[in-house]
């Protein structure tokens, strides 16, 4: 290798730690930062969305034939590439009781916007001929109502990296319990940024839990309500003390949801 071509990659590398936003997605996953381990069937909506072999996000059922995931997961992204797991734990494991299918549309949301992370939604309309069959394992997450007001605890789940800027992968889907932070008290902790209304902060004040890259577009679920809050968008690093994880916020967007995946 050559030093120029020594020197630019340094600095593509500088620049590219540099960049203070981030979004939690990353090829070959991870897992959530301290969490733990999931058994089977405590979240039978998980899904983990493959492109080219590989996990790069998750991703949730919402109906036999439709998942929620980030749009910045598949933004620009072909169907013919991405297809999503049902009813897996261990990563590296065929389990019995997984069901794959193909992911046949995409519908990204139309306000999207890939610098901001606004309206970062998108539905993965899957093999309409091979709907997913439900049982303890494979199943559906409820809805909230439109406008819904998320507080309390929510449990994010997904294979992100347990380390900041680590690329080991997770054997064993993670899970953590976080508190909801208030959209005035995240934005205190972003002024760098416009928080929306429709994100949804979660975190501990003193960091050291949170989802991070790998666990993009995976489920944010109350834990008092039993419903999809959120869906992991981005943040500043991973389990950093004042930089909550920030989400999209599913109630902002259920009339969108159930617009395009014709349920209403």
């Amino acid at each position: 290798m050559t030093k120029s071509t020594i020197l630019f990659v340094l600095l593509l590398v500088t620049w590219v730690t540099c960049l203070p936003r981030t979004s939690r997605r990353v090829p070959g996953g991870g897992r959530i930062i301290g969490g733990e381990d999931a058994i089977e069937g405590q979240f039978p909506y998980q899904l983990t969305l493959i492109r080219y072999g590989s996990h790069v996000c998750g991703a949730s059922i919402i109906n036999q034939n439709i998942a929620v995931t980030a749009a910045h997961c598949v933004d620009g992204g072909a169907p013919s590439n991405l297809r999503v797991i049902a009813g897996k734990l261990h990563r590296l494991i065929t389990g019995s009781h997984e069901q794959a299918r193909n992911v046949e549309r995409i519908t990204v949301h139309e306000s999207y916007d890939d610098s901001t992370y606004a309206n970062d939604i998108a539905l993965l309309h899957l093999e309409v001929a091979r709907p997913f069959i439900f049982d303890d394992f494979v199943s559906p997450i409820p809805l909230p109502v439109q406008g819904q007001e998320t507080t309390g605890l929510i449990t994010v789940s997904g294979w992100g990296v347990t380390v900041e800027g680590s690329i080991q992968l997770a054997n064993i889907l993670q899970f953590v319990q976080l508190p909801v932070i208030n959209d005035t008290t995240c934005q205190v902790m972003y002024p760098e940024e416009i928080v929306e209304e429709s994100m949804l902060c979660a975190g501990f004040p003193e960091g050291g839990r949170d989802s991070c890259q790998g666990d993009s577009g995976g489920p944010l679920v109350s834990v008092e309500g039993g419903y999809l809050a959120g869906l992991v968008s981005w943040g500043y690093g991973c389990a950093l003390p004042g930089r909550p994880g920030v989400n999209t916020e599913v109630a902002h967007f259920v009339d969108w949801i159930l617009a395009n995946s014709g349920q209403t």
